[in-house]
């Protein structure tokens, strides 16, 4: 296992490598806005992805909702770091979300970006986040996103990648 963080950290883990807030909507409700962000870093992430010659990644509902818990629990606690308000990691937070059986896993937090292309450019800037970005051995994604305007940040971001 392995980890690398700078200031909107990235981290990968593997058993070979290692009022005011948007919150995740109801079960079956879908946020136009926040959904289009999501898809956007998704569709920005594939296109940086397709330039080195990986395939595109996949988006997989796990990996969305733990995303999504993060940059809410992020936002909601005014704090932006790879270990939850609760403790917990990571890999703790997409197995709760039900992705198990995986090979890898890595996530890319950041805050404070106002636009998907910022913060996928900022992510590709960093030699870590790019690194999880540009693995071709990761093959599914989750993106989360949230704001709280009275917070440090403003906006809060999380992608989890995964491959099983």
């Amino acid at each position: 296992m392995w980890h690398t963080r700078r200031i909107s950290s990235a981290f990968t883990a593997g058993a070979v490598l290692a009022a005011g807030i948007l919150l995740a909507p109801p079960a079956g409700a879908v946020d136009a806005n926040a959904r289009t962000v999501q898809d956007d870093v998704v569709r920005l992430t594939n296109a940086e992805r397709q330039k080195a010659g990986c395939p595109a990644l996949t988006p997989v509902a796990a990996l969305s909702q733990a995303a999504q818990n993060h940059s809410n629990d992020m936002a909601a606690h005014n704090f932006m770091n790879h270990t939850g308000s609760d403790g917990s990691s990571a890999v703790a937070r997409v197995e709760r979300s039900g992705y198990t059986g995986w090979h890898a896993v890595a996530e890319n937090v950041a805050a404070g970006h106002q636009t998907a292309e910022n913060v996928v450019s900022d992510w590709m800037s960093s030699s870590g986040h790019r690194a999880n970005i540009l693995n071709c051995q990761l093959k599914e994604v989750g993106v989360g996103y949230a704001t709280h305007p009275d917070s440090t940040y403003g906006t809060y971001w999380t992608q989890d990648f995964g491959s099983r």
